[in-house]
């Protein structure tokens, strides 16, 4: 009895974090148009703010947030978003850039081409929003 009631104390819990998870996903607003530009597959770490000729600039998407959430580059930069997190997730700036929808461990990389600031969010999670600043 003791094993049956650990095995269905386990259901309840695996089955109350899907239906949390599945409640914090909006499918409200539709994607927006793909680019040319492909997912790739290569890791990366969060850069800092304002980047370097060290660093390569870079966003993580982790927690359901891009970190960093406001980034600094310059013109000719490249910027790789990774998704660390369980879901897809994507970066999109209306009329700038998409990411298309991004798996567990995908990369993309979008290249700085004109100066300005570019807002963008996920579009299947419209609460996580970013800001790149292009110099």
């Amino acid at each position: 009895m003791k094993r049956l009631t650990s095995k269905r104390s386990l259901f309840i819990g695996l089955m109350t974090a899907v239906a949390s998870l599945l409640s914090s996903c909006s499918s409200g607003n539709p994607p927006a148009k793909e680019t040319s530009q492909a997912p790739a597959t290569s890791q990366s770490t969060p850069a800092a703010q304002t980047t370097s000729a060290q660093t390569a600039p870079a966003v993580l998407i982790q927690g359901f947030k891009f970190q960093p959430a406001d980034l600094t580059v310059n013109v000719g930069d490249s910027v790789e978003f990774t998704n660390s997190d369980i879901v897809p997730h994507n970066a999109v700036s209306a009329g700038k850039f998409d990411s298309g929808k991004l798996q567990k461990g995908q990369s993309w990389k979008y290249v700085a081409k004109e100066k300005g600031t570019f807002d963008y969010l996920c579009t299947l999670h419209p609460n996580m929003k970013g800001r790149i600043t292009v110099r």
